[in-house]
């Protein structure tokens, strides 16, 4: 314990990306969560460990991106559709365990030893990400050519267009 007017540290900042951090606490989770895995999956907690032990610069670079997606998704205002997903998800859930309404789903939850607020969070990030993909990623692979494009390219390789018949 921190005697009177001695600082106590109690978490650390290990990246800085823009506005926001990744700090100790968010590795730690994070790496706890994977040796869970990890573990459940069949490998001794003894290499499991080592094993993301020995990934942590990978994991704070997972991280960082994970930062940067949640941040483009914010820029490109995305949070009330991620928002409506979760909750869409959420009833989801509720009317495939026949549970009537959410406060009851969330009753049911905790009961399970399940945190409903991190819950949604988790599907928040994860749904802010896979819609920031789409959006900026896979929308521009699949859309961003124009016809004269789309027609030189194949114009010029024909043969992948081919149909075998065999």
């Amino acid at each position: 314990f921190a005697q009177e007017g001695e600082l106590q540290v109690v978490d650390e900042v290990i990246a800085q990306i823009n506005d926001d951090v990744i700090t100790l606490s968010m590795l730690k989770r994070e790496s706890k969560e994977r040796v869970e895995a990890l573990k459940q999956s069949g490998v001794p907690e003894q290499k499991a460990v080592e094993e993301v032990s020995k990934k942590q610069a990978e994991l704070i670079a997972t991280l960082v991106n994970e930062q940067l997606l949640l941040q483009k998704g914010k820029e490109l205002e995305l949070a009330s559709e991620v928002e409506a997903e979760v909750n869409r998800r959420m009833l989801e859930v509720a009317k495939e365990q026949g549970i009537p309404t959410i406060e009851q789903l969330d009753a049911a939850m905790r009961g399970s030893g399940i945190d409903p607020a991190f819950t949604r969070q988790t599907m928040r990030t994860e749904l802010m990400k896979q819609m920031v993909i789409q959006q900026e990623v896979d929308r521009k692979i699949f859309f961003g050519l124009t016809m004269e494009e789309l027609k030189k390219y194949f114009q010029q390789y024909p043969d992948k267009f081919k149909k075998s018949e065999n």
